[in-house]
């Protein structure tokens, strides 16, 4: 447990140390994969939507997820994503399109939140790729814990 409190601790030591604008410069814990992205704008904003998941321990003590995110570009805010079957209890996961780098990308961020005891977890990353691509993965740049 000790070493499980101590690999969080330490994660979230260097993602606060890293330049935030340098996303692709910090550790990447695991990857994501995102399939069936789909976007589509009209006079009232944009929205995109995509499948998402991750095996049990893709970082340690981490449960599974599948799930089916919509998120809606900039004015949307954090969007609990849809599980796909079975999620594990306290288990779940949100996405956000805020802007990108540059215009022509879109940018997405994925947040897994879960609990272990009386402790909370976060896994989170950001990808920013450019319009037209039907697939993509997330990189885990960021892990956190209250314990």
């Amino acid at each position: 447990m000790f070493a499980s409190v101590f690999t969080f601790v330490a994660a979230l030591a260097a993602s606060a140390a890293a330049s935030p604008v340098a996303v692709e410069a910090r550790e990447t814990f695991a990857t994501w994969p995102a399939t069936n992205w789909v976007e589509g704008c009209s006079p009232g904003g944009c929205r995109g939507n995509f499948n998402i998941s991750a095996p049990a321990g893709y970082v340690k003590g981490a449960p599974a997820f599948n799930v089916h995110c919509h998120s809606t570009y900039i004015q949307g805010g954090w969007t609990e994503c849809d599980a796909i079957g079975d999620q594990a209890a306290g288990s779940y996961v949100e996405s956000l399109w805020p802007e990108a780098s540059k215009r022509e990308l879109i940018k997405i961020s994925v947040s897994h939140m879960w609990t272990q005891g009386e402790a909370t977890y976060n896994a989170s990353g950001s990808v920013e790729f450019e319009s037209g691509v039907s697939t993509f993965e997330v990189p885990v740049t960021l892990l956190s814990a209250v314990l």
